[in-house]
Formats: structure tokens, C-alpha cells, sequence
């Protein structure tokens, strides 16, 4: 039983270690170079609304992968937002029409997926050439339906991508609050002359509030005072309710202190301090990836393939 507990623990301690393993090094054809992506999953209003300022404020762009069938629905993406990230130069991806688990589909199932948010996207005037694979899950036959329509395809593996990597198997790291981890992985990667892409989804702010009387209505709008910001309430799950707020910052920069009013329930709070601030950290990201490793370009996934000489594929 000792010998059985032993082996387990040594097994959780070495599952633990992968997360920071030492990336091997880079292939020796000489087109490897220290690249960093910056990919939005799914296709959230924030990529517009917060996403957009912090990139174009350093004068960056990233990558939005839109699921198509939610264009335009709840605090999705409309279709003039899609176009307005499009015209500052961010790479619009496909995410799928459904966001389904594509290894559980049949191959024309994972077709139609493919195929016809490619063409959605289309449509609203954007050219779209390359995919990120909802919940990373991909395989041999996903990847293989996605060369038909795609020139690349994102996975995740919490690892980095070099010349022969499987274009449609790029690897990928979920953005963390962690900023000393993540900044510590964009060492690694910048040291191996790697390619890091990192993703995440919505962006937003959590609170801790006290002082908390009625309830907020999702999607009202919120004003802080007195520092004057505003900002979008976002449910969260019930087991994360008591105690924290999630926002959606629209303007201004709410300070501890603020008292926190729903413009349509009336519900009130009290911030007491940042449980954390994407859009803060995303731009201290940037920032690090540009100071610490400035000749480390900041690119989309097209230019990505470009730069490290990935196949490509006629996608017209």
C-alpha cells in the first residue's frame, strides 16, 4: 500500500513539473525566431470593447476567434464590431458555428462545423484563414477536415510552437493571473527562439465588494463614484457570487473606495480592493514582452506562419 502511495505521488509531483518543463530547442532550419500571440477565444464583446484599447494602445494588434452562430447574441460580437477589429488590423479567426467537441462528430458534422463559419465570417467582408479548435480538442481527422478550409488550426498542451511544428497543431497557453508565471513562460520561450501564442476568453475585472444591498441585473450598466468610471455586470456562477462582482470596465478606472450603483436595479456595493484586472494585466504582459525581449515580434497567427516559414495553404 506504502509502495502504491509512493508511485502516486510521484506521478501527481512529475504531472505538476510538465507545467514548467524546459522547452526543448528549436529546430536548426535557421527560420526560428522568438514570436508572442495574443488570441480571444470565442468571440466576446470585450475583444471590442476592452481588448481592442489595450493593444491598439501600444500600437499592437491580436487575434479574435468568433464562433459565428453567436455573432450578434448576448455580449458577443456584433458584425460591425467584427469588421471595426478587422479595419485596426487584428486577424479575425474561425472558432466553429456551434463550439461543439469536434472529436466527438462525424467527419461531415466536423465539415459543416468548418465550412460554414468560414463562410459566415466571409461574408461580413473579413478574410479568415486560419482556426482555433473549440475546447483545444482536435485529432487526427479534425485536423485533417480543417486543411480543406484552413491554413493553421490552435490546439492548447500548455506548450510552444518552432518551424516543424504541425501548423494544424499549434500549441498554446491559457492566459493565467499568475503574472510572474506567465512572464517567467515568456523567458522560456524568447531563451529557445520559440513561438508563444496565449490565449484566453472574456475580459474583465473582479471585485471584492462589501456593503451589498439588492441584486444586480446581468448586462445593466454599472457607475462608480466618485471616480466617475462605468462598467457592464456579468453574472458568475452562483458559487462565485458571494463576496466579488465581475465587471465589464466601459470607461474610467474604478478605485477602491468606489461605491458601486446598478443603473437599472439600483442595486448598490462598496469596492474594497481588485481581485484582479485583465485589462491591467494583459497591457503589463505586453509591456514585459517589450522591454524585457524587445526584438521578440508581437504578431498574429498569419504572420506567425510567415516568419517561421510554416506551410501554407491557398485558402482562396
Amino acid at each position: 500500500m506504502k509502495t502504491r502511495l509512493y508511485f502516486i505521488v510521484s506521478v501527481l509531483l512529475c504531472c505538476a513539473a510538465c507545467r514548467h518543463a524546459v522547452m526543448p530547442p528549436a529546430a536548426s532550419n535557421g527560420r526560428s525566431a522568438p514570436l508572442f500571440t495574443y488570441v480571444l477565444d470565442d468571440g466576446n464583446d470585450t475583444d471590442y470593447l476592452v481588448a481592442l484599447e489595450v493593444f491598439s494602445g501600444q500600437g499592437l494588434v491580436a487575434c479574435t476567434a468568433i464562433t459565428t452562430d453567436w455573432i450578434g447574441k448576448g455580449n458577443h460580437l456584433t458584425a460591425g464590431q467584427i469588421r471595426s477589429l478587422r479595419d485596426a488590423g487584428w486577424e479575425i479567426m474561425s472558432h466553429t458555428a456551434t463550439h461543439p467537441h469536434l472529436t466527438s462528430l462525424t467527419e461531415d458534422r466536423i465539415d459543416e462545423e468548418l465550412a460554414r463559419s468560414k463562410t459566415m465570417l466571409e461574408s461580413l467582408g473579413v478574410t479568415v484563414r486560419n482556426i482555433v479548435y473549440p475546447y483545444n480538442q482536435n485529432d487526427e481527422l479534425v485536423r485533417r477536415v480543417a486543411s480543406k478550409y484552413y491554413r493553421s488550426g490552435r490546439g492548447g498542451t500548455y506548450a510552444v510552437n518552432y518551424p516543424d511544428t504541425d501548423p494544424y497543431f499549434l500549441k498554446s497557453y491559457s492566459f493565467k493571473h499568475d503574472l510572474e508565471d506567465m512572464k517567467r513562460t515568456i523567458d522560456q520561450a524568447y531563451q529557445h527562439r520559440a513561438w508563444l501564442i496565449v490565449y484566453q476568453h472574456e475580459m474583465d475585472v473582479k471585485i471584492a465588494v462589501t456593503a451589498r444591498e439588492g441584486k444586480f441585473i446581468p448586462g445593466e450598466q454599472l457607475h462608480f463614484s466618485p471616480s466617475g468610471a462605468e462598467g457592464r455586470y456579468e453574472a458568475p456562477a452562483w458559487f462565485q457570487y458571494f463576496g466579488s462582482m465581475y465587471v465589464v470596465p466601459l470607461s474610467g478606472t474604478p478605485q477602491p473606495g468606489d461605491s458601486v450603483r446598478g443603473m437599472t436595479s439600483k442595486a448598490a456595493a462598496r469596492l474594497d480592493h481588485y481581485v484582479y484586472d485583465d485589462r491591467a494585466a494583459v497591457s503589463e504582459l505586453i509591456r514585459y514582452v517589450r522591454t524585457a525581449h524587445p526584438d521578440m515580434r508581437i504578431v498574429t497567427i498569419d504572420q506567425g506562419l510567415d516568419i517561421l516559414g510554416m506551410a501554407k495553404k491557398n485558402t482562396n
